[in-house]
């Protein structure tokens, strides 16, 4: 994959958001959010199989990489009923793996655990054990940057009413 990592993880954020069946409903806020791996020029998102993701993770090894979650929030404008606004942004958290053994990797490719996960792991299940140090949020290599998400939808969205 080419290009900017920040920009192609919001450009998959959005259209997530305008595959909804709601959007452009001007009544809902609509969240998509889409998580990228980048190590030096390489982009992964998730592997299309154990092979795929046994070559990700052996990429990883004792590497620093970095987590960017591209989120895209579109929602009623506050000012008139439609059209509706949309607002982009991105997290990133930088991840170092442990040197991995193939023990290692074999183990966790035969948990499954990697199945769906960019860069195929998860860092909040056994795929923690994979990782020797991160820097930043958290919740964004879990996929989903909370704090960035909370404050876009007070900053933005305030005047939207959610359930």
């Amino acid at each position: 994959m080419a290009g900017n990592p920040h920009d192609l993880a919001i450009g998959n954020a959005r259209r997530k958001v305008e595959r909804s069946e709601y959007y452009p409903d001007s009544d809902r806020v609509l969240l998509g959010a889409d998580t990228i791996i980048a190590v030096e020029s390489c982009v992964f998102g998730k592997p299309v199989g154990r092979d795929s993701a046994r070559r990700m993770l052996e990429s990883l090894s004792n590497r620093w990489h970095e987590v960017i979650t591209g989120i895209y929030i579109y929602g009623p404008n506050k000012e008139t009923d439609s059209p509706g606004i949309s607002v982009d942004a991105a997290a990133s958290t930088r991840v170092r793996f442990r040197s991995l053994s193939k023990s290692d990797i074999r183990g966790y490719l035969d948990s499954r655990e990697w199945e769906g996960k960019a860069g195929a792991y998860a860092i909040q299940d056994a795929g923690r054990e994979l990782v020797k140090e991160w820097e930043g949020d958290f919740d964004n290599v879990v996929g989903l940057p909370t704090n960035l998400v909370h404050d876009t939808l007070i900053r933005q969205f305030s005047h939207c009413r959610f359930l």
